[in-house]
């Protein structure tokens, strides 16, 4: 199957929010949201515990979080995602914990963020996906804008093993260049939680998406 016929759209969590995004999220599960990385940075893990618990069980295998790998297998999640910080503080403690985790649970996920297309080059086969960003102009963080050259970006992703999702400033109107730049998926986050009504929104752009990946 080729990168465009399994094209990812994956929705991030807000960094903060709880009561009204775990609402938000149950009906984008129920509308065919397939992955939704759960990124709360500051939350404790009771605090994460309580918003998968509120989360109905059967939508866990699509869940992937980025603190407190150990609920992944408490929860049966979908993954775990590895941050800069697990990569960079500890590493030996954490890869350890990684193993133990996977070892219990070996149908778990394992994804990574990279920042510049030099990552890209030094295949590892335990990420089964990774994020790469800015991409474009960040929606959610002022300033952030995207980084890369069009064609450096493209000569990347052409030669890379991973399968590479762009994150970053993704709006319906980005969609298509992601795909022609050679994306394995796009990841949303600013454009969901700032709009007024976020399922709409998820469902436009998941709309744009399938549009897009027909049409190749």
């Amino acid at each position: 199957m080729s990168k465009k016929e399994n094209f990812r759209l994956i929705v991030l969590s807000s960094v903060d929010g709880f009561e009204h995004e775990i609402h938000h999220v149950q009906q984008m599960f129920e509308d065919g949201l397939e992955l939704f990385h759960l990124r709360k940075p500051k939350f404790s893990t009771r605090r994460l515990r309580r918003y998968l618990e509120k989360i109905g069980s059967k939508y866990h295998a699509r869940i992937v979080i980025h603190s407190h790998h150990e609920l992944a297998t408490r929860f049966k999640l979908r993954g775990i995602h590895f941050t800069h910080s697990h990569k960079k503080k500890n590493f030996l403690i954490n890869w350890f914990r990684l193993r133990y985790i996977r070892m219990r649970t070996r149908d778990l996920t394992l994804s990574t963020g990279f920042h510049t297309i030099a990552e890209l080059k030094d295949y590892n086969d335990k990420y089964d996906y990774v994020f790469l960003s800015p991409v474009f102009e960040s929606i959610s963080k002022v300033g952030h804008s995207g980084k890369f050259n069009e064609d450096s970006l493209k000569e990347g992703l052409g030669k890379t093993s991973y399968e590479v999702i762009a994150l970053g400033g993704i709006d319906e109107d980005k969609i298509e260049k992601a795909i022609e730049a050679g994306f394995s998926g796009v990841a949303v986050l600013g454009s969901i939680w700032k709009s007024k009504e976020p399922v709409e929104k998820f469902k436009r752009i998941q709309e744009r998406c399938q549009q897009l990946v027909k049409m190749q």
